[in-house]
């Protein structure tokens, strides 16, 4: 596993946290989504329909809470309809009114719905234990699903672990990637386009994981996805 030299937490880091309780910034953290779009897409896949948070399927709010209460779900259900169901929830909010690749994803979903969904629900049963495992599960040589890279798959990953807030598998992009190659003298941004592979992803994970350990208190214990949040804001 890849490992860096402690590193001091950042000031603005520490400021955030003292600033913003978890609640605001994790379990609330969402958007107001065009969920018919999803829904006229995957209708005739697994996991289907996506919902907001009060059941709507036209348009409504999935917060980062919701997508939490699904993680047990994908990781039990030995048919993947419900791993399929924590993808497109996790798709949905991760590219809000963008959409980028969408049609690209569904389309290699489409050429192989057993296969991936057993992959789906290997990889969110590994994130708890073993994020390297997990990590080439979802990326073996190239991404599982075509056009869905570590930008986009570790956020499945994340939310596999129900808000656990020692979770060793972090949402990692590249916002994230450029927060953290700030504080360090190896650079963590990908050479080369936007993917990377799982030793980037664990120096990235070993990163936010060691700050929260630092800066939590026998009276606040800070988890670690909230340093992802916080390095996801400032990232550019």
């Amino acid at each position: 596993m890849t490992t860096l030299a402690p590193i001091q937490a950042p000031a603005d880091l520490i400021e955030h946290l003292e600033t913003t309780p978890r609640s605001q910034a994790i379990d609330d953290h969402g958007f107001d989504l065009n969920l018919l779009y999803w829904n006229n897409r995957i209708g005739h896949l697994p996991g289907g329909p996506v919902r907001g948070v009060d059941g709507s399927i036209e348009r409504g709010r999935i917060t980062r809470g919701s997508l939490f209460a699904m993680a047990d779900g994908a990781c039990t259900d030995e048919s993947a309809e419900a791993a399929y169901a924590l993808l497109w929830h996790v798709l949905a909010w991760g590219t809000g009114t963008s959409h980028r690749n969408t049609t690209k994803r569904v389309a290699s979903i489409e050429r192989n719905v057993a296969g991936i969904g057993e992959g789906l629900r290997r990889a969110a049963i590994l994130s708890r234990t073993d994020p390297q495992a997990a990590f080439r599960t979802l990326q073996p040589h190239k991404p599982l699903v075509g056009s869905l890279g570590p930008n986009f798959f570790t956020k499945y990953l994340y939310f596999a672990g129900a808000g656990n807030i020692e979770h060793p598998c972090l949402i990692v992009d590249k916002r994230v990637l450029a927060t953290l190659s700030r504080s360090t003298e190896e650079p963590l941004t990908p050479k080369h386009g936007s993917g990377y592979g799982y030793r980037t992803y664990s120096a990235a994970n070993n990163m936010m994981s060691e700050w929260a350990r630092q800066l939590s208190t026998p009276d606040r214990q800070i988890g670690f996805d909230e340093v992802e949040r916080w390095a996801f804001k400032v990232g550019k």
